[in-house]
């Protein structure tokens, strides 16, 4: 188990403020999602557990009395709409970060309606999330539908206020601003195209409730995409971060004792143009000036190399060290110490971090101790860990609740639902217990959203005894 005092020094005891969190995500038609459904991380009233255990707790309480989850983990089998949820979340971020200067994205996002029904073909895909930042409530959200924004709105509930306002209502073209909330915005409506948020055009403007919100997005909501980008993510942030970069070398510490000492390197490196292997710069996002007619001799080229480094031993006497490229690691290694950038960086400073396939090359027990760093008193700022795993060693019940443990089933028909363990009534009428072994009964299929594989057996026996012809 990690050691908390490891990392106290880092972390000086501060006033709790939870002035940052999010609080619902809701999509329909997107994907497999036919119908609304939403995810929640609003504690649940009839749930008490893991409110405080030896300085751990799962949950925020804020000044108002409300309560909020630390943490949400979304299982269901393969295919089941587990990663449809990120998605929708990450394509969210990009609309409201880059609708103004990227035509694509709401043509894109259009086009990801519910396929296997008609009436769902013809009608918008919907997407809204409420979410507190700077210590505002903000509820905003947009319908698209072939190639155009249909509908936006954004509403604020504001410090000391009992009531949210409407900042501005959108419907097609016609835009309605709350010009007592919402400064600056004149003129704004006639500059936003049909296929970009009224919101990203607004910030690109400087309306300051558009830049507030943009804010949030840019600097308070993670999204992991990928290995290559969290890792060169971690290893910059290694780089200019003193604090975290303790961390990380703290860590990866206590889970590989062979690693004594990592250190990051930027290379740069000169390209000509002119070299046919400069098409690769393309698919590095190196972007060539359109006018030709301007030659360019070179290209500086920028490459992360980490290295860790191991003692070298005479027999069991250590007579020096040894640098060894980070590549030639463990793969769960690479992910622990990519990871931990994210992670430490949102605890650091607030927000939201969402990963996809958590625990992938992970042992179980250092999943749980990584989860178990969102529940502890480093989380001083309210951030909030939201993942998709497969991992059932992760459903305990202290660690985690019945209202932060989520399940994606997929009918028949293709169409999934997304729903809590608190709200699931087991034949239609029991809630899930409290005591209830949690993992024990999801893998017996009490709970839906596992795989069915129907008759594995007839398929082995049928072709185990076909012979090549």
């Amino acid at each position: 188990m990690l050691r908390e005092d490891l990392f106290v020094f880092l972390y000086p005891l501060q006033t709790t403020t939870y002035e940052q969190m999010l609080i619902e995500f809701t999509i329909r038609n997107f994907m497999s999602y036919r119908d609304e459904v939403s995810l929640s991380m609003v504690a649940s009233t009839t749930v008490k557990e893991c409110e405080s255990n030896d300085g751990y707790s799962n949950i925020f309480i804020m000044d108002n009395g409300k309560r909020y989850l630390r943490s949400a983990a979304i299982y269901g089998a393969n295919g089941s709409g587990k990663s449809s949820i990120i998605a929708a979340m990450d394509i969210f971020k990009s609309m409201v970060l880059q609708s103004f200067v990227d035509e694509n994205i709401v043509k894109h996002l259009s086009r990801l309606y519910y396929r296997f029904n008609v009436d769902s073909t013809k009608e918008p895909v919907s997407m809204q999330m409420i979410f507190i930042y700077n210590g505002e409530r903000y509820r905003y959200g947009f319908e698209v539908c072939q190639d155009k924004v249909l509908t936006e709105w954004l509403y604020v509930l504001l410090k000391g206020s009992i009531k949210e306002s409407y900042c501005f209502k959108r419907e097609g073209q016609n835009i309605k601003v709350n010009s007592k909330v919402v400064k600056g915005a004149r003129g704004v409506d006639k500059k936003t195209r049909s296929n970009a948020l009224y919101l990203s055009t607004a910030a690109q403007f400087n309306v300051e409730v558009a830049m507030t919100v943009k804010e949030w997005f840019r600097k308070r909501f993670h999204v992991l995409s990928g290995l290559d980008d969290t890792l060169a993510f971690t290893a910059r942030t290694f780089m200019h971060n003193n604090v975290i970069r303790s961390q990380i070398l703290e860590m990866i510490g206590i889970v590989d004792n062979c690693i004594k000492d990592v250190s990051v390197r930027e290379n740069v490196k000169e390209v000509n143009p002119q070299d046919p292997s400069f098409e690769i710069l393309t698919r590095l996002g190196i972007n060539m000036p359109t006018d030709t007619s301007k030659q360019i001799e070179r290209i500086e080229q920028h490459e992360l190399e980490i290295q860790a480094t191991h003692n070298l031993y005479n027999d069991s006497e250590v007579v020096g060290n040894e640098s060894l490229n980070f590549k030639f690691e463990s793969l769960g290694t690479t992910k622990l110490f990519a990871l931990l950038g994210p992670f430490f960086d949102t605890i650091q400073n607030g927000g939201v971090l969402i990963i996809d396939e958590f625990g992938t090359s992970l042992h179980t027990q250092l999943s749980v101790e990584l989860l178990k760093l969102f529940y502890s008193t480093m989380n001083v700022l309210g951030a909030q860990l939201i993942i998709t795993t497969h991992d059932t060693n992760l459903l305990r019940k202290d660690l985690l609740r019945r209202d932060q443990i989520w399940f994606a089933e997929k009918s028949s028909e293709g169409v999934s639902d997304l729903y809590s363990l608190v709200e699931y009534k087991i034949n239609q009428a029991n809630s899930v217990r409290n005591d209830a072994s949690f993992s024990k009964d999801y893998l017996l299929g009490r709970y839906g959203a596992i795989p069915y594989f129907g008759n594995i057996d007839k398929f082995i026996k049928e072709y185990g005894s076909k012979k090549e012809e």
